[in-house]
């Protein structure tokens, strides 16, 4: 650790000239004394060091914040089987009371039916023209019994209950408590139809989505992507559209639970045919008070839908006419973020995705 080579050198400590070392790592020049004190300074750095690398095996042993972390797990799990739990006792009411109004009135049908065959039959008073008369009634009975239990079950693809999963940040603080940076739901990725209920089919990779039949049913369509904030615009051909124009585009919001998706919900709004709009389940086809005028849509027309988030508002612009039309989103009842929702109406009506410019 020390030399000799002290050639018109003084003791960094008391300035002595004799019996002088040179410590080699810090270069400072030290009498026998006070070299001696320097070399037990050094030794109680490095047992500074040593006790410093001791805590943090300790803390490597230990994984200290894991139990915090499982606690956070157990509570999101716990959470999460009451929402389900939530949302099956609603799906059983909402089924219960499809079932029981329906059946009610099939069965006192039915019953009224059965007492005129037999008061009929007990009288022997009936002719071709009542028995016409009651195979109509039975027709009749067929049909509404077919659809008042025509009930399908919807799996909600966009996911009620969040999934949790466990990532490694470096940098666990560099966002927190900062308003300027916020959650983002694939702001860069494209847009794509991502799930259908009724007569549409989604073709050709996601951004086709075809009205297949029968006519004047309705196919609503999702789109994939979420919107929380920002301006977005996604434009859309209507590649083929059967006059009058029926096409709705507007948004839905995802924080709403939907059994099935209805244009006519609440926590929709949107622009239909027939001049419609639909602001949270309530519409409006008066041309003079909106300036909507759906029949000057057509075949091969593009429309540019824009989510503005921050100024709580849809917009949508039809680009032949060079026309815009903007509806307020009430975030209380159609709470971000939103999704694109599409109506189609008539059989074989067509709505394609069109890149970004």
């Amino acid at each position: 650790m020390y030399n000799s080579n002290t050639a018109q050198k003084h003791c960094a400590k008391c300035g002595k000239t004799g019996g002088l070392l040179v410590c080699q790592g810090c270069q400072l020049t030290f009498c026998s004394r006070h070299a001696a004190q320097h070399r037990q300074e050094l030794t109680y750095q490095l047992e500074n060091i040593m006790q410093e690398h001791s805590i943090l095996q300790q803390n490597i042993e230990r994984s200290s914040n894991e139990y915090l972390y499982l606690q956070k797990i157990d509570k999101w799990e716990k959470e999460s089987i009451r929402k389900i739990r939530i949302a099956a006792e609603m799906a059983r009411t909402d089924l219960r009371q499809l079932i029981d109004k329906p059946k009610r009135q099939l069965t006192r049908i039915s019953r009224d039916l059965a007492y005129d065959f037999k008061s009929s039959m007990k009288t022997d008073d009936f002719s071709e023209n009542d028995l016409i008369r009651w195979i109509k009634k039975l027709n009749d009975l067929r049909l509404e019994i077919k659809s008042s239990y025509s009930i399908e079950l919807i799996e909600d693809q966009r996911f009620p209950i969040y999934p949790i999963t466990v990532t490694h940040n470096k940098f666990p603080n560099m966002y927190r408590n900062n308003p300027n940076i916020k959650n983002s739901f694939n702001a860069n990725s494209e847009e794509l139809f991502f799930k259908t209920t009724g007569p549409a089919s989604i073709e050709n990779s996601g951004i086709i989505v075809k009205h297949n039949g029968p006519d004047l049913d309705y196919g609503h369509v999702l789109c994939k992507q979420f919107y929380s904030q920002g301006r977005h615009t996604i434009r859309f051909k209507i590649v083929q559209c059967t006059l009058p124009y029926i096409i709705f585009f507007g948004c839905i919001s995802s924080e709403v639970i939907q059994q099935v998706l209805n244009y006519n919900s609440s926590s929709v709004v949107g622009w239909f045919g027939y001049n419609e709009i639909y602001e949270h389940g309530i519409w409006n086809n008066n041309l003079a008070i909106h300036g909507y005028d759906s029949n000057q849509f057509q075949k091969n027309d593009i429309v540019n839908l824009t989510f503005d988030c921050d100024q709580q508002e849809i917009e949508l612009f039809h680009e032949r006419i060079n026309k815009s039309y903007k509806l307020q989103v009430d975030i209380d009842k159609a709470p971000l973020p939103w999704q694109i929702l599409i109506v189609l109406v008539h059989e074989d009506d067509c709505v394609r995705i069109l890149p970004k410019r």
